[in-house]
């Protein structure tokens, strides 16, 4: 699913979107540079206001993020999942690559009440990567990866474990 989190009607349409598929196990958002000007953030109270979502509460067990850039829209929909999803087992951020200029500092802070939220299900935590990759995609939007059948699945963790891992506070 490509949301830009930048704009309100886009994010608005998501819930909905994820209603439509009550089963879902398995979530891959990808974050794309906003090519709309912002339109207004939305906060927790947005995702917290529109109900259960019956995915998230009883079926979502992975949720990939990718091109994560720390938006107050982004992070409260990562913590919506975080705090409702009761059977989540991987929660996997992969932080823009843009994000870590040198002498920047600001990811934690974005990063911390994704980390210190309450999560539903204890037992799992967010794994967060420095994306390897420049210009807003990920294996699954790189055309090279996606074309070479070499590689099994574009989406595997591999491509990411080479990258620098951040750790989680």
């Amino acid at each position: 699913m490509v949301v830009q989190f930048g704009v309100r009607s886009a994010v608005k349409k998501v819930p909905d979107f994820l209603r439509c598929f009550p089963n879902l196990e398995t979530l891959h958002v990808h974050s794309p540079i906003l090519s709309e000007e912002h339109t207004g953030k939305v906060n927790l109270k947005f995702w917290q206001e529109g109900g259960p979502i019956k995915c998230v509460v009883q079926s979502m067990k992975k949720v990939f993020f990718y091109e994560f850039r720390g938006s107050r829209s982004e992070v409260a929909f990562l913590k919506f999942i975080a705090e409702r999803g009761r059977v989540l087992e991987q929660v996997v951020v992969v932080v823009a690559e843009e994000c870590f200029s040198p002498g920047n500092d600001g990811m934690n802070a974005k990063l911390k009440p994704l980390t210190s939220a309450k999560w539903n299900n204890k037992s799992c935590k967010p794994q967060l990567f420095k994306s390897p990759f420049t210009g807003g995609g990920g294996p699954a939007y790189c055309h090279q990866i996606a074309a070479d059948f070499g590689f099994a699945d574009p989406f595997d963790l591999q491509y990411y474990y080479k990258a620098e891992r951040i750790p989680v506070s």
